[in-house]
């Protein structure tokens, strides 16, 4: 662990230099008793790609977010947030990913390993259940094999812009499951023994199998989002799912209730604030930075950690 600690030390793009950076780092030094979660999609070589749906960083970059959070900071386990979430001489990090990608086997885990960080992988579990890629890869495919208005004329769109498409999609189930009932080719997400490989000292939370927006859902639909799939997922992970992310950062006070009654012990929106003593640990906040440069990082995380908005999205 000497040398992990050691590397999270080495900053190398001069994130602490004078300037706005310099400044923004003084103000997190200064925000003790706070904490930030960071929550990352995908993790690759070679970073985003043309036409890209679903957020993307490259492997080098996300190391030196994860080393210039280490200097800012202390990086801790998700669920010691949920225990302890105020105090501590320092501000603390903890970094999250999300959906069943094999980058988080391939490209994130080596590199928490080799810094001595352990994260928190919220995963759905589809392949245990012999299910095809979630409707927004299917949608990066299509958008990445066609032109953007024949994509649009296909979901039944006058025409829009990628995210456009994306966001129609998202609140229309009759949408996304056109697209995963038609989606070409087979998913590329975690196989049961990478599942095993990730849970081996990291934490597996549950994102639910289907990724629907909860609160677009009735009463006995949220129910089964809640359910379906999570002991599946516990068996082989060899843990219990004690942490639930919302589909697409999107919960409120009815959902985040029955998350509640069904066993979970915090939950994580899209809402990029701070945990501050005495939030609901049920609507708890976390930011995606994506693909920002480490001076960038730097400014941005002084921002959310000194900044609240309102925990459930207007």
């Amino acid at each position: 662990m000497a040398e992990a600690a050691a590397a999270l030390k080495r900053l190398g793009a001069g994130a602490l230099r004078l300037g706005p950076v310099g400044r923004a780092a003084r103000s997190i030094g200064a925000a003790r008793g706070r904490a930030l979660v960071l929550v990352y999609h995908r993790v690759t070589p070679e970073g985003p790609g043309p036409a890209a749906v679903v957020p993307c960083v490259g492997e080098a970059l996300f190391r030196r977010h994860v080393q210039a959070l280490g200097e800012l900071g202390e990086l801790v386990p998700l669920e010691e947030l949920l225990r302890r979430p105020g105090g501590g001489l320092r501000v603390r990090f903890a970094v999250t990913f999300d959906d069943d990608y094999q980058s988080h086997a391939g490209q994130v885990l080596p590199v928490l390993r080799s810094l001595g960080v352990r994260g928190t992988f919220f995963l759905s579990g589809r392949s245990l259940h012999g299910l095809g890629p979630y409707w927004f890869e299917a949608l990066e495919r299509l958008l990445q094999t066609r032109p953007l208005d024949q994509v649009a004329r296909m979901l039944g769109m006058a025409g829009g812009t990628a995210e456009q498409l994306a966001l129609a999609c998202e609140r229309d189930l009759r949408r996304q499951h056109w697209l995963e009932q038609t989606a070409d080719g087979p998913a590329a997400h975690l196989a049961a023994e990478q599942i095993v490989t990730l849970a081996a000292g990291s934490t597996v939370g549950f994102h639910t199998v289907h990724h629907r927006v909860l609160t677009a859902l009735p009463d006995e639909a949220l129910e089964r989002e809640l359910t379906e799939g999570r002991e599946a997922l516990a068996a082989v992970a060899g843990q219990q799912l004690r942490l639930f992310a919302y589909p697409h950062g999107k919960g409120d006070g009815r959902v985040a209730a029955r998350v509640s009654a069904a066993g979970y012990a915090g939950a994580w929106t899209g809402v990029p604030n701070a945990i501050r003593s005495g939030a609901d640990p049920f609507l708890l906040g976390r930011w995606e930075p994506g693909a920002v440069s480490v001076d960038e990082l730097v400014v941005k995380v002084a921002i959310r950690l000194n900044r609240t908005l309102p925990a459930v999205p207007a």
